[in-house]
């Protein structure tokens, strides 16, 4: 029988003769329909079942793993909602000296101020009208040092120089008082020589003067006003006088000298004497005349500040306007930190105890004591600072210092404390907000101290604390509660227990 070529998927293009497939019994099968013998097809239908079996097998072990996880029974979930067990918490003992503390929020403030305000005339550069503001050196809040200027006005300077004793005048030469032995003395400080006795204004004042504005950069002020001219004519003339006497007495000598005879000598003679008095008036009164001209001190030219570090708390004014009191208003004395306390902190503290000031901003600590504890107030501002008015505190006329006082302004109700540092706090705490920690008790020396938690009463009263062992096990023992302080108790191990220091107390569970 002729074989009609068929082609097979495997070769393209190659064609294969058709091939019987005979049965058991011998009898020839024609190939099925897709060109494999029914066995082949048969074995091919076979393995994708166990395939499609073997996946369905995969996805449910997947969806029972699933649900495993998601799934959770009875058991399960009352296991979860049961609370862990009690994590117990501890402290170490420690010993140590306990203290209690009080901390508060203080300002650093001066002792006191001084109030200084210019009147139009004193300064020998200024101007007979209304004086100006035309220069700030330094501005409000800066500190002070000795022989700093503080502001121009009318173009001359206003000096701070140390000293006690209030300005009340101009200084000039020939000026005696304490307030000239104040301004020597700030001299010296500075730097500047001046070796006139003490309380005199003399020429070595008046030379260091002239040092300290030259090297500031300012003429200096003098009794004859800008470069000593009203006072110039009257040094001629003394002068003047002094070399005519001096003529006078040569031509009295060479008289006398030349006498033939004694009238004429006796005649020469006196006329010396009288020559030699006129002299000795000229050159005395051209002395007195120079000892009391020339370098000055204007009371509007300077404040004697009581003490240092000083700070400027207010300059009221900007540059351009008519001066008005005060002008300048200077925190000076010893610094202290003022605060207020309420109720229940003024019952813990008391005069005399002491304190420990920290200025964060400096990161800084100093040592004091509390020096004052004031009566109840409202809150009313009872600062003593002067006004500055045109008086002195002498009540004379005249620029210079108002009143100094140690009042201090109160921003609240309450009860003012005063705290007086140990050493002179620097110049950059002044003005400073600090924290203020009064140690209000302490024990007589190191104690066993655990946290206050760690402490608990039974129903007979006795106290005690829980020791856990490394080994988790815990020992009850009684203990004396003594003082507390922030959180911690003194403690005393009753007689026949131990507790010592390293131990660790529960505190908690």
């Amino acid at each position: 029988m002729a074989e009609s070529p068929t082609p097979e998927s495997g070769i393209p293009g190659v064609l294969e003769p058709e091939r019987e497939v005979r049965s058991a019994d011998g009898a020839a099968q024609r190939p099925s329909g897709d060109g494999m013998p029914p066995a082949a097809s048969a074995l091919i239908r076979r393995q994708r079942i166990l395939l499609i079996v073997a996946a369905g097998a995969v996805l449910l072990s997947v969806g029972g793993l699933v649900a495993s996880v998601f799934v959770r029974s009875p058991a399960q979930d009352a296991a979860g909602r049961r609370a862990p067990d009690p994590t117990v918490l501890t402290a170490p003992v420690q010993q140590r000296v306990l203290t209690k503390s009080v901390v508060l929020r203080g300002t650093v403030t001066a002792g006191g101020s001084v109030g200084f305000t210019p009147v139009a005339g004193q300064s020998a550069g200024s101007a007979a009208g209304a004086l100006l503001l035309t220069g700030i050196r330094k501005k409000a809040g800066s500190a002070i040092a000795p022989g700093d200027v503080l502001v121009e006005v009318s173009g001359r300077p206003v000096l701070a120089l140390p000293g006690g004793v209030p300005a009340y005048r101009d200084l000039k030469p020939g000026d005696t008082g304490k307030d000239v032995g104040e301004l020597q003395d700030a001299l010296r400080r500075l730097g500047y020589a001046d070796r006139d006795p003490s309380g005199t204004f003399g020429p070595r004042t008046k030379a260091a003067v002239a040092a300290l504005y030259a090297d500031r950069g300012y003429d200096p002020p003098d009794t004859g006003g800008p470069h000593g001219a009203s006072d110039r004519q009257a040094l001629t003339a003394g002068r003047q006088a002094v070399t005519a006497a001096e003529r006078a007495l040569a031509a009295a000598r060479a008289t006398r000298d030349a006498a033939k005879d004694a009238a004429a000598a006796s005649a020469a003679g006196t006329q010396l004497a009288y020559a030699t008095q006129d002299l000795t008036t000229a050159r005395q009164s051209l002395d007195e005349l120079v000892a009391h001209t020339g370098v000055m001190l204007p009371l509007a030219e300077f404040t004697f500040v009581p003490s240092f570090p000083a700070r400027l708390s207010a300059v009221n004014g900007t540059v351009g306007t008519p001066v008005a009191a005060p002008l300048l208003v200077i925190d000076s004395g010893r610094p202290v930190v003022t605060t207020v306390l309420t109720q229940d902190q003024k019952s813990a503290l008391r005069e005399g105890m002491k304190v420990r000031l920290s200025a964060e901003v400096l990161g800084q600590d100093a040592e004091g004591a509390v020096t004052a504890l004031g009566a109840y107030t409202n809150g009313v501002t009872n600062s003593g600072r002067t006004g500055g008015s045109s008086a002195g505190q002498n009540g004379s006329t005249g620029g210079g210092q108002g009143g100094q006082g140690n009042d201090v302004p109160q921003a609240r109700a309450g009860y003012p404390l005063t705290v007086t540092p140990d050493t002179d706090l620097p110049a950059p705490w002044l003005g400073l907000d600090v924290r203020v920690t009064v140690t209000a008790a302490a024990s007589p020396g190191p104690v066993l101290v655990v946290p206050a938690t760690a402490v608990s009463a039974g129903a007979d009263g006795r106290t005690s604390v829980l020791v856990r062992a490394r080994s988790g096990t815990q020992d009850r023992v009684p203990v004396t509660a003594g003082m507390d302080a922030d959180g911690y108790v003194a403690v005393t191990a009753a007689p026949g227990h131990r507790l010592v220091a390293g131990d660790d107390v529960v505190v908690g569970r």
